[in-house]
């Protein structure tokens, strides 16, 4: 249900930005006829799969603007976190006497997404690029267990797929900051620089 309500909400989004699109300055402004890559790279919040989290969510994209009269970017996502699991296992020993003695694991997964996304871009300030997209691709998982292993802990690769509102800001020409929110490249939030070329 709560899938739904976002997904419908996102559609919204995009058919009232529909109105916008006849302006479609401030994604590009100042110089709407020269940028056309979007470059960001930033830090985010994200899942950890119930364990501890290692390596927040880094991640880099960029967004290639399309010749077309309608305001939608494409392009790639890069994404790297890392969650972390430590526990102690005791050792029972009898003979000669009777001890306990613990050994220390620390289990480590390591998450490398990659993928597409594509962004529909809304015109409400200048200099404000505010939209809303859609990623989809895939994450290859690891798994570092010293030397402990086992199949309840092994590395899961999955596929990477989400919907996210965004927007950025530019201070000079070329250089803003951005802040999305969503799932997305791993993480629920990120936050970070953008660059316009």
């Amino acid at each position: 249900m709560k899938k739904k309500i976002f997904f419908g909400l996102i559609l919204v989004v995009i058919a009232t930005g529909g109105a916008f699109a006849q302006t479609w300055y401030n994604s590009y402004a100042p110089g709407i006829g020269e940028s056309k890559v979007f470059i960001n790279a930033g830090i985010g919040l994200g899942p950890t799969g119930g364990y501890d989290m290692g390596v927040p969510p880094l991640s880099a994209s960029v967004d290639f603007k399309l010749p077309v009269k309608l305001p939608i970017t494409v392009g790639g996502i890069f994404t790297f976190a890392q969650w972390k699991y430590s526990y102690s296992l005791p050792t029972v020993t009898t003979t000669p006497s009777y001890s306990i003695t613990y050994k220390d694991y620390e289990f480590v997964w390591n998450n490398i997404g990659f993928g597409a996304r594509g962004m529909y871009h809304f015109n409400f300030l200048k200099n404000l690029d505010t939209y809303a997209g859609l990623t989809l691709g895939y994450v290859i998982q690891t798994f570092d267990g010293g030397d402990y292993s086992g199949s309840a802990y092994e590395g899961v690769s999955f596929f990477l797929f989400g919907a996210n509102i965004g927007a950025r800001y530019f201070f000079t020409q070329n250089i803003g900051a951005y802040f999305e929110v969503g799932y997305s490249g791993l993480q629920f939030a990120s936050l970070g620089l953008s660059i316009k070329f």
